[in-house]
């Protein structure tokens, strides 16, 4: 999805971590003749969950190409510009930057940007949705992406009317993963990355006031998404997987000092699995970290902002889900008033 009409905020500087100029053909092997059918049944790459085998990745980079490259903001080479879309609204003190997933191949700009955006903003809330870097760029570039996203807001916050301790992330499915691994892992650590020279805006807290995941990836090592994260290399070889998924599992990392934490999830998603929510949620309680859990009977994987778009799997009901938006406006008042 391409944004019409709208000023982003480019959130670096003149240099850009991890960007090379270089082809993306070194990882995408895109194919124009695959279609869309073809790629989850001959080619399903991520998308197959009936193996832990990750198969020809062929369908996925045409996904990525198609969407990503030739539909949204990504460039044939590493120059990929990470930038915010803003939601301001007058006289509005806290701000939430949105993350949108896709499986950390591409960005649902709509239906979990947007969509998050427009309710929020109903509510006197600020947003920022967040469009950053995915496959084929690899960790920690996407985590310093949103690492880097809450800096520049904070860096802007008397610019923008917010209150600089008034802070949050929301993010859904990958989305999810990427601003709880920023908050539980990352925090406020170094800008650090071969090549890049910080500047004044990477000197500003990197720390979030409050995280909000939304059928988030809790376990990697689990999920074939890390071969977009780590590389196909580190996820075929099961003891690197291993290792990596460890050095981002937001359960091992919780401490007492983390944000406050807002949870949610249906008992029916069939792509990550609830249950490591729950898990992440009991390790909150035991260290006494402020959060708030809600399990849905169903409401599925991906129902972002619930507004109802027919697909080609049919219509989604969103009838008991929908009430995950009221509960996370309440919680926000909670925290900031």
């Amino acid at each position: 999805m391409k944004f019409e009409n709208v000023n982003v905020l480019p959130i670096w500087g003149a240099s850009v971590p991890g960007n090379t100029g270089k082809s993306k053909t070194d990882i995408l092997k895109w194919d124009e003749s695959i279609t869309m059918e073809d790629v989850f049944t001959k080619y399903p790459g991520v998308w197959d969950k009936s193996c832990d085998e990750l198969g020809d990745m062929k369908g996925c980079d045409t996904m990525v190409y198609r969407q990503e490259i030739l539909g949204g903001y990504a460039k044939e080479t590493y120059d990929d510009v990470p930038f915010l879309v803003p939601y301001l609204v007058e006289g509005a003190d806290t701000a939430v930057i949105v993350c949108p997933g896709g499986a950390y191949m591409f960005k649902s700009m709509e239906g979990e940007g947007s969509d998050i955006a427009h309710f929020l903003n109903e509510a006197g809330i600020s947003v920022f949705v967040l469009w950053y870097r995915t496959y084929p760029y690899h960790s920690p570039l996407m985590f310093m992406d949103c690492q880097r996203a809450v800096r520049y807001v904070r860096y802007h916050a008397a610019e923008y009317g917010i209150d600089p301790d008034k802070i949050s992330t929301i993010g859904f499915s990958a989305g999810g993963n990427l601003c709880g691994v920023e908050a539980i892992v990352f925090g406020n650590a170094p800008a650090a990355y071969e090549g890049y020279t910080p500047d004044e805006i990477d000197q500003v807290d990197g720390s979030v006031n409050a995280v909000a995941m939304c059928y988030p990836a809790i376990d990697m090592s689990v999920d074939k998404a890390l071969a977009c994260i780590a590389g196909r290399e580190v996820y075929d070889d099961l003891d690197r997987r291993r290792a990596f998924a460890e050095t981002l599992d937001m359960r091992s990392h919780l401490t007492e000092n983390c944000p406050p934490m807002f949870l949610c999830n249906a008992m029916n998603d069939d792509v990550v699995q609830p249950q490591f929510l729950a898990e992440l949620a009991m390790k909150a309680f035991a260290l006494k970290v402020d959060c708030e859990l809600h399990m849905f009977p169903v409401g599925g994987h991906g129902f972002g902002g619930c507004v109802v778009r027919p697909g080609p799997f049919g219509t989604p009901d969103y009838s008991v889900v929908e009430q995950w938006k009221g509960l996370y406006v309440n919680w926000l008042k909670r925290l900031f008033g």
